[in-house]
């Protein structure tokens, strides 16, 4: 059987773990909408194909998992 607590019965710290988990949903909400838009598609393309002119162009360092992007920048110089 559940139980069910009005708001006045919650902690502080109940209300605001709501809060938070409502706010985290709505914010997932807005950038799957943001990402179904065709003008997104239309950006991503445009960022992969300005990406691979990078890679190309050799204007990109290899990442190595565990190694810290300061470090990679001293070894490329």
């Amino acid at each position: 059987m559940q139980t069910q607590l009005s708001l006045k019965e919650m902690t502080n710290e109940d209300l605001l773990a709501i809060i938070a988990a409502i706010q985290e949903e709505l914010d997932d909400r807005r950038w799957d909408e943001l990402f179904a838009r065709s003008e997104s598609d239309a950006f991503l393309k445009k960022l992969g194909e300005e990406t691979r002119a990078d890679i190309a162009a050799g204007n990109a360092i290899r990442w190595k998992p565990g190694v810290r992007l300061g470090e990679l920048l001293k070894q490329e110089q």
